[in-house]
């Protein structure tokens, strides 16, 4: 499959499978869809660059000091993912793990941190490793940094 036509699968697959996964998780209080292929999910709320819409994307993380971070690989697809194209435009954020809710504001990582959190990825999800082989464009390792260290939300735990 070319590159294009991959592209457009991913997007069109990846908004399906947001939709099932968030209505998942909250159907069910967290019980379903918290991990991934063993990967801890968060859930991201961005505001989106267009539409000025709270737009939610589950994503799988690895805990980086007091960051989550995060890969904008869109399952190798040439297209950025919206998520990370509407924190650039506006880097404030939601996430929601583990029942909590945390403001949170999203930057990319330094060179040197991303190096090393790529590596760690590649460990943890071997697939995020084709991904980037899959794709010409840059593949970003993001930071979610927490505003605040108490949530602003809590939620029933499973």
């Amino acid at each position: 499959m070319n590159q294009h036509a991959y592209t457009r699968c991913v997007r069109l697959a990846a908004k399906a499978m947001t939709r099932v996964h968030v209505a998942a998780y909250r159907a069910t209080r967290g019980r379903i869809g918290t991990t991934w292929l063993g990967g801890e999910v968060v859930f991201l709320a961005t505001t989106g660059r267009r539409s000025g819409r709270r737009r939610i994307a589950p994503l799988v993380c690895i805990r980086s000091d007091s960051a989550l971070a995060v890969v904008a690989s869109n399952g190798g697809s040439d297209r950025t993912p919206d998520w990370w194209l509407n924190l650039q435009h506006d880097p404030r954020g939601e996430i929601e793990c583990s029942g909590d809710s945390y403001p949170t504001w999203g930057t990319r990582a330094d060179p040197e941190s991303e190096a090393r959190l790529l590596a760690r990825f590649a460990r943890t999800f071997p697939q995020f490793d084709g991904y980037r082989r899959r794709t010409t464009r840059d593949v970003p390792v993001v930071l979610l940094r927490p505003v605040t260290p108490t949530p602003i939300k809590r939620y029933a735990s499973p």
